[in-house]
């Protein structure tokens, strides 16, 4: 015979138990050991703390042991570096991201005067914006840096 359809298990919250086995109480007042679960002792194991880190700290820095005159010497290395690159990149290019969300800002604010009073951040995404972009690797840097002043005087 199987249980009753209306009985329930509960776990009294007086009676102290072992971490492993555990007493079950129905609700007419009858009890049952719990049999230990593989799978719930792992869980019940006391896992360690995580602390919080005051200050995130991130590595900024390429690979020491990278050569570039020997790429492919060190293939660890040299992922690594090109991983350093590609963030960098990314970088760049958030950061122009954010200077041209100021810029709408500080367009939609100022309105008629946006000329004289948004010019800072113009020239900081006009800088931002130079060399940063994935098909500009290959390019002639004076396709896409700043004009040298003798080519404004002609």
């Amino acid at each position: 015979m199987g249980r009753p359809a209306t009985a329930k298990w509960t776990r009294p919250a007086s009676l102290s138990l072992s971490p492993l086995v555990g007493v079950h109480r129905r609700i007419d007042g009858s009890t049952r050991p719990e049999i230990p679960n593989p799978t719930l002792l792992k869980r019940r194991r006391r896992r360690p703390e995580m602390v919080r880190k005051a200050k995130v700290e991130f590595d900024e820095r390429p690979p020491d042991d990278f050569d570039p005159k020997n790429p492919y010497g060190d293939p660890v290395a040299m992922l690594e570096y090109r991983e350093h690159l590609v963030r960098e990149k990314w970088i760049q290019i958030e950061t122009a991201k954010i200077i041209r969300d100021r810029l709408r800002w500080c367009y939609r604010i100022e309105g008629v005067n946006h000329h004289h009073k948004c010019r800072h951040l113009v020239d900081q995404y006009l800088e931002s914006t130079r060399g940063v972009g994935w098909g500009k690797d290959a390019r002639p840097p004076e396709l896409h840096e700043p004009k040298k002043a003798a080519e404004h005087g002609e």
